[in-house]
């Protein structure tokens, strides 16, 4: 059975989002061959509420991944891109 979740992830202010596709090749890169990427949302460059590794800015992104994976597993992933200021992973069902 499938799972759902639902990523979102603050990049860092300098990151190009400015297309999509390429935004989706770093999160299928990013969350690895277990899941697939399904709605991507580039919110784009926003004030952090505070300072984070010196970035006061970050470019925010949403995505829904669908796929068999361990939060564990995917979390480690993440937390390995080096673009990458902070994360949250929820799953949906």
């Amino acid at each position: 059975m499938t799972r759902k979740y639902e990523l979102m992830v603050i990049m860092i202010p300098t990151y190009d989002a400015s297309k999509e596709s390429d935004v989706k090749k770093m999160l299928e890169t990013l969350v690895g061959d277990t899941l697939r990427v399904k709605d991507v949302t580039v919110h784009g460059k926003k004030e952090l509420a505070y300072e984070i590794n010196k970035h006061k800015e970050g470019i925010y992104i949403f995505c829904t991944l669908e796929g068999m994976a361990k939060i564990a597993d995917i979390e480690n992933r993440v937390k390995l891109g080096t673009d990458v200021i902070r994360y949250l992973l929820t799953v949906t069902e």
